[in-house]
Formats: C-alpha cells, sequence, structure tokens
C-alpha cells in the first residue's frame, strides 16, 4: 500500500465495518514503525507518523470532537472522521468465577480535521 495523504483519506473512507478500520490501520501501523526505525520521518509515535500522512493543504489541524467543541467549533454534519489507535485501555475477562484476567488493548479514536470544522454560533452555544 502506498502512504499517499490522497489513497490513505480513501481507504479510511472505504472502511465500513470496526473491523475494516482495525485492519487498515494495523497495515499503516507496519509500514509507520518502518518509517519511525528507517529514521525516514521525525514523528516519534506511530499515530504521529499516521496523522503526518493525513495531512495535506486541506487538512492541516486534527482534533477529537470534544477538543474542537472547547476550542469553538463543530463537526460539519455528514463529515466522517480519520480515525487512529486510541490510549492504551484495560479491560478485565471473567475467566472464572473466582479469577478475572486483565488485559491491555488499543480501540479506535476518531479525529476530524480543520476542514471537517466549522465554528458554533452563539445561538447554538446558548
Amino acid at each position: 500500500m502506498t502512504t499517499t495523504t490522497q489513497t490513505i483519506h480513501q481507504a479510511m473512507q472505504n472502511c465500513n465495518s470496526k473491523e475494516e478500520k482495525k485492519q487498515l490501520l494495523k497495515s499503516l501501523s507496519i509500514q509507520a514503525k518502518e518509517a519511525i526505525e528507517l529514521g525516514t520521518t521525525e514523528e516519534a509515535t506511530v499515530n504521529s507518523v499516521l496523522i503526518s500522512w493525513l495531512t495535506n493543504e486541506e487538512h492541516q489541524e486534527f482534533n477529537g470532537f470534544w477538543e474542537w467543541k472547547k476550542k469553538g467549533f463543530k463537526v460539519k454534519k455528514g463529515e466522517q472522521g480519520f480515525f487512529v489507535w486510541s490510549k492504551k485501555m484495560k479491560s478485565k475477562d471473567k475467566q472464572s468465577e473466582d479469577e478475572d484476567k486483565e488485559y491491555t488493548f488499543y480501540s479506535l479514536a476518531y479525529l476530524f480535521s480543520n476542514a471537517q470544522v466549522e465554528p458554533i454560533t452563539p445561538k447554538e452555544n446558548a
């Protein structure tokens, strides 16, 4: 897979299920890790590499839904978020009545770009 911005944008839009999104992120993450290890990027984390790959003239700043809201913006109706890995999460799986198995995992986190938001009007803020 080529890691061009347009290719990644299109691939993300074409994912119809959470499983497809995870598979795409796994594939992109392998490429991002290779870029970090080879020193072909200045970014230090997989998510920062992914965001740099998503960045272009139109999409320059990425934030979550609530981050945009704090900044005084709302996501435009119908916009689909870009996705990256969430922070590491913990969960417990009931093994038996006496034993819980704790494990960690990464879920999906959705980000919206500056091109997908608009200022909240005073009327909407009330």
